[in-house]
């Protein structure tokens, strides 16, 4: 996270999940999906040191905003592990929209330690080929402007700037300047 950045939340949209980029896992890691506990144990503590929430109970909190029940999370949120002790994670999510084809890329984040070893593609990756898997022919994310080298990272896999308000423009302009990407070219015009 880029605090040096004001803060403007954004949205981006992959227009088809068809052709998606794979992005193997390095020999060391490896992967499993959500388990009981897991909000507490990995994914709380993954999200906090990503810089998401200051403490235990702020990530609680948050997880059961966007996760009221444990349902479906067994099948859609993923982690990477570094032996058996979970880094990172990200999930094949539901989108707010009512549109069967829609999905969303959810809540990725990376341990502070893990960061910077290019490890986001293949969870990216992961998370993306399993939203395809579900049947959805589309994807969403939402961000924010400090969240600029994630991203980078989301465009490589096709994502583009959707505009949801006007002064979205400045958040994109932000982004552009910060990654070396012009993203302004690409609004929607929305």
């Amino acid at each position: 996270m880029d605090r040096s950045v004001p803060w403007i939340g954004l949205e981006m949209r992959l227009d088809s999940l068809e052709d998606l980029p794979r992005f193997e896992l390095p020999g060391a890691y490896g992967w499993r999906y959500f388990r009981p506990g897991d909000e507490r144990e990995a994914w709380a503590p993954i999200e906090i040191s990503a810089g998401e929430f200051e403490d235990m109970e702020g990530a609680l909190r948050g997880f059961r905003k966007y996760y009221p029940t444990d349902d479906g999370l067994d099948g859609r949120m993923i982690f990477l592990t570094d032996g058996d002790v979970p880094f990172a994670t990200a999930t094949a999510w539901f989108s707010d929209e009512p549109d069967d084809g829609l999905g969303r890329l959810h809540w990725v984040g990376i341990d502070e330690a893990h960061q910077r070893r290019r490890l986001s593609y293949p969870l990216i990756s992961l998370a993306l080929h399993r939203l395809r898997a579900l049947g959805y022919t589309r994807a969403q994310l939402t961000t924010q402007t400090a969240s600029w080298p994630a991203i980078k990272a989301y465009h490589r896999f096709g994502f583009r700037p959707f505009l949801r308000a006007p002064q979205e423009a400045e958040g994109w302009r932000i982004v552009s300047e910060k990654s070396g990407i012009d993203f302004t070219g690409a609004l929607n015009g929305r």
